[in-house]
């Protein structure tokens, strides 16, 4: 498999999920599975095929993550993390997930795999028990702790990642001193950029007042070119990264995304590079802008402990 030179992949393992977050490219406003997408999973067989010794020769990275699914949702996860780790002992592996779902003995299975320096997992919970819910919709919060707990007893890196909301803003120092107790590595809040896509409402609403940001004059600093990464969705196609395979396949504000609905994901692998310099498309200038981009939505990074290994 051709990684046009990347050391990092983000990878998107599946489209299947437990959760219906109302920002989600997965469904539409919480509710209905997105028409453009299909529900399906990469398998162990896809990754023995495909990321080899040979394509795995200078990736030094992978972490699971996505736009339509949550990775611990892949049916084989444990299993492809394992031939990863088998086939490049040295590669650090990533994974994103709202935790509630699989079980506490998954978990540990997980932590046990994830026990290099720099693995981790990030367990987006956004709020304490009467909140987490109201965006991670369909979660369990007793489940999410167990889980946690199970994980971090482990050893392995445990990063608590929140995004804030009007409804959640006021648990933020809560949040870190629960994290801190728990034994979680990283405690970091984010307010989402996503209010020029969805609407602001009494039920969800950012923690201050929305201002729509114009992209217009904005100057991307391409995140792919300087991680050197590429983004794999969960059938198996390679895009140059996930913020323009969100946009290809997202219904909500797909008006926003006209011009690159109008290529195919191999179109875009080469287009964007040549468009970066004359006419950036709207998701390069929105995600990353060097005065707005998706690395300005982190407010707060806290760590609370060092590794130990």
């Amino acid at each position: 498999m051709d990684l046009f030179g990347a050391k990092v992949i983000h990878i998107e393992p599946t489209s299947l999920c437990n959760a219906e977050c109302p920002q989600c490219a997965r469904n539409i406003n919480g509710s209905g599975l997105n028409p453009n997408i299909n529900l399906g999973s990469l398998d162990l067989d896809w990754f023995q095929k495909h990321l080899d010794n040979t394509a795995l020769k200078d990736i030094e990275k992978i972490f699971f993550c996505g736009n339509m699914g949550d990775p611990c949702a892949t049916p084989q996860l444990i299993e492809i993390i394992t031939y990863l780790k088998q086939t490049k002992p040295s590669l650090v592996i990533g994974v994103n997930t709202n935790a509630s779902l699989r079980t506490a003995e998954w978990f540990t299975r997980l932590g046990t795999l994830l026990q290099g320096r720099y693995d981790y997992v990030v367990f987006s919970i956004d709020g304490l028990e009467d909140t987490n819910h109201i965006y991670r919709k369909r979660t369990q919060w007793k489940k999410i702790m167990d889980n946690a707990r199970a994980f971090i007893d482990t050893g392995a890196s445990a990063h608590w990642d929140m995004l804030v909301f009007k409804h959640n803003q006021h648990q933020v120092e809560t949040a870190l001193k629960l994290a801190k107790h728990m034994g979680f590595r990283w405690f970091r809040t984010k307010v989402t950029d996503r209010w020029d896509m969805y609407p602001v409402s009494e039920q969800l609403s950012p923690p201050f007042t929305h201002k729509q940001i114009d992209y217009s004059n904005t100057e991307p600093d391409c995140e792919r070119d300087r991680d050197i990464s590429v983004f794999l969705d969960y059938t198996g196609k390679l895009w140059p990264c996930c913020h323009m395979a969100e946009a290809y396949f997202s219904e909500i504000g797909k008006n926003l995304h006209t011009d690159i609905r109008e290529l195919s994901n191999q179109q875009l692998m080469t287009e964007y590079k040549h468009r970066l310099t004359t006419d950036p498309f709207y998701v390069c200038k929105r995600s990353c802008g060097t005065e707005t981009g998706k690395s300005r939505q982190w407010k707060k990074e806290y760590e609370l402990s060092s590794w130990q290994g």
